[in-house]
Protein backbone atom coordinates (compact mmCIF):
# COMPACT_ATOMS: atom_id res chain seq x y z
CA UNK A 1 0.00 0.00 0.00
CA UNK A 2 1.35 3.42 -0.97
CA UNK A 3 1.99 5.73 1.96
CA UNK A 4 2.94 8.85 -0.01
CA UNK A 5 -0.65 10.12 -0.06
CA UNK A 6 -2.08 13.51 0.85
CA UNK A 7 -5.56 14.81 1.65
CA UNK A 8 -6.96 17.94 0.03
CA UNK A 9 -9.98 19.84 1.41
CA UNK A 10 -11.81 22.51 -0.57
CA UNK A 11 -14.23 24.79 1.31
CA UNK A 12 -16.38 27.03 -0.88
CA UNK A 13 -19.52 29.04 -0.44
CA UNK A 14 -21.70 26.57 -2.33
CA UNK A 15 -19.60 23.38 -2.45
CA UNK A 16 -17.07 21.51 -0.36
CA UNK A 17 -14.88 18.74 -1.69
CA UNK A 18 -12.23 16.29 -0.52
CA UNK A 19 -9.68 14.20 -2.36
CA UNK A 20 -6.72 11.90 -1.80
CA UNK A 21 -3.78 12.16 -4.18
CA UNK A 22 -0.12 11.26 -4.42
CA UNK A 23 2.76 13.73 -4.69
CA UNK A 24 2.26 13.92 -8.47
CA UNK A 25 -1.36 15.02 -8.05
CA UNK A 26 -2.89 11.75 -9.20
CA UNK A 27 -6.24 11.44 -7.44
CA UNK A 28 -7.00 8.08 -5.81
CA UNK A 29 -10.50 9.13 -4.72
CA UNK A 30 -12.54 12.30 -4.30
CA UNK A 31 -16.01 13.46 -3.33
CA UNK A 32 -18.06 16.66 -3.23
CA UNK A 33 -21.20 17.86 -1.48
CA UNK A 34 -23.15 21.14 -1.31
CA UNK A 35 -22.19 23.47 1.52
CA UNK A 36 -25.10 23.99 3.90
CA UNK A 37 -25.28 27.76 4.54
CA UNK A 38 -26.66 27.09 8.05
CA UNK A 39 -23.53 25.18 9.09
CA UNK A 40 -20.93 26.79 11.28
CA UNK A 41 -17.19 26.01 11.09
CA UNK A 42 -17.41 23.03 13.45
CA UNK A 43 -20.19 21.51 11.35
CA UNK A 44 -18.14 21.94 8.18
CA UNK A 45 -15.09 20.30 9.77
CA UNK A 46 -17.24 17.35 10.84
CA UNK A 47 -18.73 17.01 7.36
CA UNK A 48 -15.29 17.13 5.76
CA UNK A 49 -14.05 14.49 8.19
CA UNK A 50 -16.97 12.23 7.31
CA UNK A 51 -16.35 12.75 3.59
CA UNK A 52 -12.63 12.12 4.06
CA UNK A 53 -13.31 8.83 5.82
CA UNK A 54 -15.42 7.87 2.82
CA UNK A 55 -12.69 8.61 0.28
CA UNK A 56 -10.14 6.84 2.48
CA UNK A 57 -12.32 3.74 2.30
CA UNK A 58 -12.64 4.13 -1.47
CA UNK A 59 -8.85 4.49 -1.82
CA UNK A 60 -8.18 1.57 0.54
CA UNK A 61 -6.21 3.56 3.12
CA UNK A 62 -6.63 4.60 6.72
CA UNK A 63 -6.63 8.26 7.74
CA UNK A 64 -3.43 7.75 9.74
CA UNK A 65 -1.71 6.47 6.58
CA UNK A 66 -1.92 9.93 5.00
CA UNK A 67 1.04 12.30 5.23
CA UNK A 68 -0.78 15.62 5.69
CA UNK A 69 -3.90 17.62 4.85
CA UNK A 70 -4.17 20.91 2.96
CA UNK A 71 -7.13 23.28 2.97
CA UNK A 72 -8.21 25.52 0.10
CA UNK A 73 -10.49 28.08 1.71
CA UNK A 74 -12.89 30.37 -0.15
CA UNK A 75 -12.00 33.63 1.55
CA UNK A 76 -9.12 35.65 3.00
CA UNK A 77 -6.89 33.95 5.57
CA UNK A 78 -4.05 34.76 7.91
CA UNK A 79 -1.68 32.13 6.57
CA UNK A 80 0.95 32.43 9.29
CA UNK A 81 -1.63 32.04 12.07
CA UNK A 82 -3.67 29.36 10.31
CA UNK A 83 -6.80 31.44 10.86
CA UNK A 84 -9.63 32.44 8.51
CA UNK A 85 -10.27 36.19 8.30
CA UNK A 86 -13.85 36.00 7.04
CA UNK A 87 -16.01 34.41 4.35
CA UNK A 88 -18.02 36.43 1.84
CA UNK A 89 -20.60 33.66 1.41
CA UNK A 90 -21.05 32.01 4.82
CA UNK A 91 -21.61 33.37 8.31
CA UNK A 92 -19.53 32.67 11.40
CA UNK A 93 -16.10 32.37 9.76
CA UNK A 94 -14.43 35.41 11.30
CA UNK A 95 -11.09 34.53 12.96
CA UNK A 96 -11.62 30.76 12.97
CA UNK A 97 -8.44 28.76 13.83
CA UNK A 98 -9.22 26.31 11.04
CA UNK A 99 -5.77 24.72 10.80
CA UNK A 100 -5.85 23.81 14.50
CA UNK A 101 -9.42 22.49 14.27
CA UNK A 102 -8.55 20.28 11.31
CA UNK A 103 -5.33 19.02 12.88
CA UNK A 104 -7.16 18.07 16.05
CA UNK A 105 -10.04 16.34 14.25
CA UNK A 106 -8.08 14.61 11.52
CA UNK A 107 -4.92 13.80 13.47
CA UNK A 108 -2.76 15.08 10.62
CA UNK A 109 -0.46 18.08 10.12
CA UNK A 110 -2.32 20.74 8.13
CA UNK A 111 -1.79 23.87 6.04
CA UNK A 112 -4.33 26.36 4.71
CA UNK A 113 -4.46 29.15 2.17
CA UNK A 114 -7.12 31.08 0.27
CA UNK A 115 -8.54 29.36 -2.78
CA UNK A 116 -6.76 31.55 -5.35
CA UNK A 117 -3.33 30.92 -3.82
CA UNK A 118 -4.09 27.22 -3.50
CA UNK A 119 -5.20 27.08 -7.15
CA UNK A 120 -2.08 28.93 -8.26
CA UNK A 121 0.08 26.41 -6.43
CA UNK A 122 -1.89 23.47 -7.83
CA UNK A 123 -1.48 24.70 -11.40
CA UNK A 124 2.22 25.31 -10.76
CA UNK A 125 2.85 21.88 -9.26
CA UNK A 126 0.40 19.68 -11.18
CA UNK A 127 -1.16 21.66 -14.03
CA UNK A 128 -0.55 24.23 -16.74
CA UNK A 129 2.39 25.75 -14.85
CA UNK A 130 4.58 22.66 -14.58
CA UNK A 131 8.13 23.71 -15.41
CA UNK A 132 7.50 27.38 -14.54
CA UNK A 133 8.80 28.80 -11.26
CA UNK A 134 7.46 32.33 -11.88
CA UNK A 135 3.78 32.57 -12.73
CA UNK A 136 0.67 34.65 -12.20
CA UNK A 137 -2.68 32.90 -11.78
CA UNK A 138 -6.11 34.49 -12.24
CA UNK A 139 -9.45 32.90 -11.57
CA UNK A 140 -12.08 34.71 -13.63
CA UNK A 141 -15.61 33.71 -12.70
CA UNK A 142 -18.24 35.50 -10.59
CA UNK A 143 -15.29 37.43 -9.16
CA UNK A 144 -11.62 37.75 -10.08
CA UNK A 145 -8.93 36.49 -7.75
CA UNK A 146 -5.24 35.92 -8.19
CA UNK A 147 -2.25 34.02 -6.91
CA UNK A 148 1.47 34.67 -7.38
CA UNK A 149 4.22 32.07 -7.61
CA UNK A 150 7.77 33.39 -7.26
CA UNK A 151 10.78 31.07 -7.25
CA UNK A 152 8.38 28.15 -7.02
CA UNK A 153 6.55 29.34 -3.89
CA UNK A 154 3.39 31.28 -3.16
CA UNK A 155 4.02 34.96 -2.55
CA UNK A 156 1.53 36.06 0.11
CA UNK A 157 2.71 39.54 1.11
CA UNK A 158 2.91 41.05 4.58
CA UNK A 159 -0.63 40.15 5.66
CA UNK A 160 -1.51 37.26 3.31
CA UNK A 161 -3.37 39.64 0.96
CA UNK A 162 -1.07 39.65 -2.09
CA UNK A 163 -2.50 38.67 -5.46
CA UNK A 164 -5.74 40.67 -5.32
CA UNK A 165 -5.48 41.54 -9.02
CA UNK A 166 -9.26 41.68 -9.31
CA UNK A 167 -9.15 44.96 -7.41
CA UNK A 168 -6.62 46.63 -9.67
CA UNK A 169 -8.17 49.90 -10.85
CA UNK A 170 -8.65 49.68 -14.59
CA UNK A 171 -11.18 52.48 -15.13
CA UNK A 172 -11.31 55.05 -12.28
CA UNK A 173 -14.77 56.30 -13.30
CA UNK A 174 -16.07 52.81 -14.02
CA UNK A 175 -18.84 50.79 -12.38
CA UNK A 176 -18.94 50.10 -8.67
CA UNK A 177 -17.18 46.90 -7.62
CA UNK A 178 -18.21 44.46 -4.91
CA UNK A 179 -15.45 45.99 -2.76
CA UNK A 180 -17.16 49.40 -2.94
CA UNK A 181 -14.54 51.05 -5.16
CA UNK A 182 -15.02 52.02 -8.80
CA UNK A 183 -13.53 50.56 -11.93
CA UNK A 184 -11.84 47.46 -10.52
CA UNK A 185 -10.92 44.70 -12.94
CA UNK A 186 -13.57 42.54 -11.25
CA UNK A 187 -16.23 45.14 -12.00
CA UNK A 188 -15.31 45.09 -15.69
CA UNK A 189 -14.25 41.55 -16.64
CA UNK A 190 -15.85 39.08 -14.20
CA UNK A 191 -18.81 36.91 -15.15
CA UNK A 192 -21.41 39.22 -13.65
CA UNK A 193 -19.86 42.29 -15.28
CA UNK A 194 -19.84 40.59 -18.70
CA UNK A 195 -23.53 39.81 -18.23
CA UNK A 196 -24.25 43.40 -17.16
CA UNK A 197 -22.44 44.93 -20.13
CA UNK A 198 -24.12 42.53 -22.54
CA UNK A 199 -27.56 43.39 -21.18
CA UNK A 200 -26.87 47.13 -21.50
CA UNK A 201 -25.45 46.89 -25.03
CA UNK A 202 -28.18 44.55 -26.29
CA UNK A 203 -30.81 47.23 -25.65
CA UNK A 204 -29.14 49.64 -28.07
CA UNK A 205 -27.44 47.26 -30.52
CA UNK A 206 -28.56 48.28 -34.03
CA UNK A 207 -28.11 44.91 -35.71
CA UNK A 208 -29.23 41.36 -35.18
CA UNK A 209 -27.82 39.42 -32.22
CA UNK A 210 -28.55 36.11 -30.54
CA UNK A 211 -28.26 37.95 -27.24
CA UNK A 212 -31.38 40.01 -28.00
CA UNK A 213 -33.43 36.85 -27.76
CA UNK A 214 -32.00 35.86 -24.40
CA UNK A 215 -34.03 36.27 -21.24
CA UNK A 216 -31.43 36.82 -18.57
CA UNK A 217 -28.08 37.18 -20.36
CA UNK A 218 -25.20 35.29 -18.77
CA UNK A 219 -21.45 35.31 -19.42
CA UNK A 220 -21.80 31.75 -20.74
CA UNK A 221 -24.42 32.93 -23.26
CA UNK A 222 -22.10 35.71 -24.42
CA UNK A 223 -19.23 33.24 -24.91
CA UNK A 224 -21.48 30.83 -26.86
CA UNK A 225 -22.75 33.61 -29.09
CA UNK A 226 -19.23 34.92 -29.69
CA UNK A 227 -18.05 31.44 -30.61
CA UNK A 228 -20.84 31.40 -33.20
CA UNK A 229 -19.66 34.69 -34.71
CA UNK A 230 -22.29 36.99 -33.16
CA UNK A 231 -21.00 40.55 -33.68
CA UNK A 232 -22.34 41.96 -30.39
CA UNK A 233 -20.98 39.06 -28.36
CA UNK A 234 -17.58 39.32 -30.10
CA UNK A 235 -17.43 43.03 -29.24
CA UNK A 236 -18.15 42.27 -25.58
CA UNK A 237 -15.51 39.53 -25.46
CA UNK A 238 -12.92 41.79 -27.11
CA UNK A 239 -13.74 44.50 -24.57
CA UNK A 240 -13.42 41.94 -21.74
CA UNK A 241 -10.09 40.74 -23.14
CA UNK A 242 -8.80 44.31 -23.24
CA UNK A 243 -9.76 44.93 -19.61
CA UNK A 244 -8.07 41.67 -18.59
CA UNK A 245 -4.98 42.55 -20.62
CA UNK A 246 -4.76 45.90 -18.82
CA UNK A 247 -4.79 44.23 -15.39
CA UNK A 248 -2.56 41.36 -16.43
CA UNK A 249 -0.15 43.75 -18.11
CA UNK A 250 0.35 45.58 -14.82
CA UNK A 251 1.01 42.26 -13.11
CA UNK A 252 3.41 41.15 -15.82
CA UNK A 253 5.39 44.40 -15.64
CA UNK A 254 5.59 44.16 -11.85
CA UNK A 255 6.40 40.45 -11.51
CA UNK A 256 7.98 39.41 -14.83
CA UNK A 257 6.49 35.87 -14.85
CA UNK A 258 7.01 33.39 -17.67
CA UNK A 259 3.39 32.24 -17.53
CA UNK A 260 -0.06 33.67 -16.84
CA UNK A 261 -2.68 30.99 -16.14
CA UNK A 262 -6.38 31.80 -16.40
CA UNK A 263 -8.86 29.61 -14.54
CA UNK A 264 -12.51 29.95 -13.59
CA UNK A 265 -15.67 29.78 -15.66
CA UNK A 266 -14.98 32.78 -17.91
CA UNK A 267 -11.62 31.30 -18.96
CA UNK A 268 -13.52 28.42 -20.58
CA UNK A 269 -14.66 30.78 -23.35
CA UNK A 270 -11.65 29.61 -25.37
CA UNK A 271 -10.22 31.38 -28.41
CA UNK A 272 -12.83 34.18 -28.43
CA UNK A 273 -11.24 35.36 -25.16
CA UNK A 274 -7.64 34.17 -25.36
CA UNK A 275 -6.82 35.37 -28.89
CA UNK A 276 -7.73 39.05 -28.30
CA UNK A 277 -6.25 38.87 -24.79
CA UNK A 278 -2.86 37.75 -26.07
CA UNK A 279 -2.96 40.43 -28.75
CA UNK A 280 -3.97 43.20 -26.33
CA UNK A 281 -1.33 42.27 -23.76
CA UNK A 282 1.30 43.84 -26.00
CA UNK A 283 -0.38 47.23 -25.52
CA UNK A 284 -0.04 47.17 -21.75
CA UNK A 285 3.11 45.18 -20.94
CA UNK A 286 6.65 46.21 -21.80
CA UNK A 287 7.67 44.42 -24.97
CA UNK A 288 10.43 42.56 -23.13
CA UNK A 289 7.97 41.31 -20.51
CA UNK A 290 5.29 40.51 -23.09
CA UNK A 291 7.81 38.52 -25.11
CA UNK A 292 8.83 36.49 -22.06
CA UNK A 293 5.33 35.47 -20.96
CA UNK A 294 2.83 32.90 -22.18
CA UNK A 295 -0.90 33.08 -21.46
CA UNK A 296 -2.59 29.70 -21.03
CA UNK A 297 -5.87 28.26 -19.74
CA UNK A 298 -5.81 26.38 -16.45
CA UNK A 299 -5.47 22.62 -16.77
CA UNK A 300 -7.03 21.22 -13.60
CA UNK A 301 -10.67 22.21 -14.07
CA UNK A 302 -13.09 21.40 -11.27
CA UNK A 303 -10.41 19.49 -9.37
CA UNK A 304 -8.26 22.58 -8.81
CA UNK A 305 -9.61 23.20 -5.27
CA UNK A 306 -8.91 19.71 -3.98
CA UNK A 307 -5.54 19.58 -5.76
CA UNK A 308 -4.75 23.01 -4.31
CA UNK A 309 -5.27 21.45 -0.89
CA UNK A 310 -3.02 18.55 -1.87
CA UNK A 311 -0.32 20.96 -3.07
CA UNK A 312 -0.48 22.75 0.29
CA UNK A 313 -0.33 19.42 2.11
CA UNK A 314 2.93 18.67 0.33
CA UNK A 315 4.49 21.65 2.11
CA UNK A 316 3.87 20.15 5.54
CA UNK A 317 3.96 16.46 4.66
CA UNK A 318 7.08 16.33 2.55
CA UNK A 319 8.90 19.61 3.15
CA UNK A 320 7.84 20.89 -0.25
CA UNK A 321 6.41 24.39 -0.75
CA UNK A 322 5.96 24.51 -4.49
CA UNK A 323 7.30 23.46 -7.86
CA UNK A 324 10.82 24.40 -6.89
CA UNK A 325 10.74 22.38 -3.67
CA UNK A 326 12.69 19.22 -3.02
Amino acid sequence: MATDLYLGLDIGGTKMAVGIADAQGRLAADAAEPTDPAWRPGDVVEALHRMSQGVCGEAGVEMQDLRAVGISYGGPVDYAAGVTVTCHHLEGWENVPLVRLVEERFGLPAAMDNDANAAALAEAVFGAGKGHTHLLYLTVSSGIGGGIIIDGEIYRGATSMAGEIGHTTVKPDGPVCTCGRRGCLEALASGWSIARRATEKAREWPGESALKGEGEITAQAVARAADGGDALALEIMRETADYLAFGIGAGVNLLNPTLVVLGGGVSQAGAVLFDPLREALGKYALKENAAAVEVAPAALGAQVGVLGGVALALSVGAGRCGPGGE
